[in-house]
């Protein structure tokens, strides 16, 4: 039986590579790893590691690819305003996921349900996030 911070290891290792729509998916996971568990176990393993869903699906914030893979665009409204579309539902916990990243030029994040406001401190420091996020603006 392999210790807390191992389950947990498998549990981030598995969420990235496996869409994990459901608490019982992971439960499916585990065993399948020979790790024996019950959903809730799995529901007190997710709420320990931070997991939140969204977008239909489980992830741990800044453990995941979560922004290259849900945002769709990226567009620049003015010198200190980006504007990213995400996937339906998937607005908030990508910016968790950018919030984590702590760059200093992001003065202010909002997130809707699949928009996300990224307030800068000028066009210069528009163009260091796009870098540090590795996004394109259209």
């Amino acid at each position: 039986m392999p210790t807390r911070n191992e389950r947990h290891a498998l549990i981030r290792r598995l969420m990235k590579t496996h869409v994990v729509t459901g608490q019982q998916d992971m439960v499916d996971l585990l065993n399948a790893e020979g790790v024996e568990c019950d959903q809730s176990s799995v529901s007190r393993d997710l709420r320990e590691l931070g997991a939140i869903k969204a977008g239909g699906r489980y992830a741990i914030p800044g453990d995941t690819g979560l922004i290259f893979l849900s945002v769709h665009s990226v567009q620049l409204a003015g010198p200190n305003l980006l504007v990213l579309k995400t996937a339906v539902g998937a607005a908030n916990l990508v910016a968790v996921d950018i919030d984590k990243k702590d760059i200093p030029e992001i003065v202010g994040t909002i997130a809707g349900d699949d928009t996300i406001f990224l307030a800068t401190a000028s066009a210069e420091a528009q163009a260091t996030v796009l870098g540090a996020l590795g996004l394109v603006a259209s």
